[in-house]
């Protein structure tokens, strides 16, 4: 059993007894006292929670002072104190009133390097370990290691540090991991990744998980939605983010039958490359030429769909633009430029691509029947234009991906770019004074909704997903 560890970081006392009594309303099970947090070290350890099993952790070089608050701890009633595996105080205190702690904050090591960590630390107490988490291939590593730990039936922590480690603590009864630490409240995390008590208790041992693979994840916004949709639909569930570089890409698949995610959306730069990944792709995923929806059966098959279809389609209702010989430009080549002209050529509008790299613009339009056009040939007369690539995302290009001439009040623009939600080309659009421009938070949610259905078998509720759309995960 993994017990839900409320980390208690005070500068008083007081304060120090307040947090406790919050954390054991919202369900903790146990208690880390972070006594480094304290302004001052008290001299009276009353505070100490006993009802609960309590580990004393106090980070410092000063070994001999830590001994005797240590030992102090110990006869106050603390279960453990938290020993460094390079501190001299190994082997002070008895080996079963001792955890004894590994970090590493820059990357996770293969699996038979964390075994070996973790017998060393084993000769000194619980031994526990935290990785930072890059990717799938440290998610891999984490559970191959654990699987070993496991068969040992002796008790371990082994924590994935991150957000891309998120997923080992939601699952720390599957990786077999004695204790998983959580803030009281999200202000208060005292790692990368971790969750509140609240939320680990209301997920329990158990609850459905779904991701988000992509790179980079920074500016995501799927994480606030689909955990809002959850939430409001009363559902034991947590969606994280799986960032995967392309290298590490096709051990996505591993790592989903691995933590048992029921689902994944797939972002820039996969929507295509992870199509030879799945079991099965589904006839609208390949006519669009990707996949921006994977869903893993109990079985572990996995199959591709893509929810971005309904979300341009949603879009482009909004904008009260009949698809059937609208004139319609789409700039990009990419998966989501695929979407779009899948969904608007079978819709019936005349689509033109174009693209930076024009070889892949001419590519795309001799699949649908569109046409593909140089920037510098494109003219006005578009009733919709649509940009489906990066430019203007946070982090990316700024350009504007159409020349400004063709921006007039007969066109409507739809950017399909959501974080900023103005971005130049919006900017351009509304000084051109074009029929009416929005930006990609449409399109986001009404695919999110439609991933979340598909994955829950329950209605997503759109309005929680747009109110959390600004929010906090």
């Amino acid at each position: 059993m993994t017990l839900i560890c409320a980390v208690i970081a005070a500068d008083t006392p007081a304060a120090a007894e307040a947090m406790k009594v919050e954390a054991l309303s919202a369900g903790a099970e146990a208690f880390e006292v972070r006594l480094d947090a304290f302004a001052e070290i008290p001299d009276d350890f009353s505070f100490l929670p006993t009802e609960k099993p309590v580990i004393a952790t106090l980070r410092s070089e000063l070994d001999e002072e830590r001994r005797e608050i240590f030992a102090k701890a110990l006869t106050s009633g603390a279960t453990y104190v938290d020993i460094e595996s390079d501190s001299v105080l190994r082997g002070v205190f008895p080996k079963s009133r001792v955890i004894c702690s590994y970090h590493d904050f820059t990357k996770t090591p293969a699996a038979w390097d964390i075994l070996r960590i973790f017998r060393d630390l084993s000769s000194s107490g619980v031994p526990k370990a935290a990785f930072m988490v890059r990717g799938p291939a440290d998610l891999l590593e984490i559970w191959k290691a654990a699987v070993v730990l496991k068969q040992s039936g002796d008790p371990f922590i082994l924590i994935g540090m991150g957000a891309a480690g998120e997923v080992t603590r939601i699952r720390a009864a599957d990786i077999g991991s004695m204790i998983s630490y959580c803030a009281v409240r999200p202000e208060f995390a005292s790692a990368p990744g971790q969750i509140t008590v609240a939320e680990a208790a209301r997920l329990g041992d158990d609850p459905i998980i779904t991701a988000i693979t992509g790179w980079p994840l920074e500016h995501t916004r799927s994480p606030q939605m689909h955990n809002a949709a959850f939430r409001a639909a009363g559902i034991r569930g947590r969606y994280v983010r799986i960032p995967s570089t392309a290298e590490e890409l096709p051990l996505l698949p591993e790592v989903l039958r691995c933590y048992r995610i029921r689902g994944a959306n797939v972002t820039i730069p996969h929507k295509q490359t992870v199509m030879p990944l799945l079991s099965e792709v589904l006839p609208e995923a390949k006519s669009a030429g990707a996949v921006n929806t994977i869903l893993v059966d109990p079985s572990g098959r996995l199959t591709g769909t893509n929810t971005d279809i309904a979300g341009i389609s949603a879009t482009i209702a909004d904008l009260r633009i009949t698809p059937s010989n609208a004139r319609v430009l789409v700039a990009g080549a990419g998966g989501a430029a695929r979407a779009a002209v899948s969904c608007l050529t079978a819709a019936g509008a005349a689509v033109s691509v174009t693209n930076r790299t024009m070889e892949k613009a001419r590519t795309l339009a001799a699949e649908f029947g569109a046409t593909a056009v140089p920037r510098d040939e494109l003219s006005a007369g578009y009733d919709l234009i649509i940009n489906a690539t990066p430019a203007g995302m946070s982090g990316f290009s700024q350009d504007i991906p159409v020349p400004v001439s063709i921006l007039t009040p007969d066109t409507a623009v739809f950017d399909m770019v959501y974080e900023p939600e103005m971005t130049p080309l919006l900017a351009a659009a509304g000084d051109a004074g074009v029929r009416a421009a929005v930006c990609g938070k449409a399109m986001l949610i009404a695919q999110a909704a439609a991933s979340f259905t598909l994955w829950t078998g329950v209605e997503a509720d759109a309005a929680a997903m747009t109110a959390a759309f600004g929010g906090s995960p």
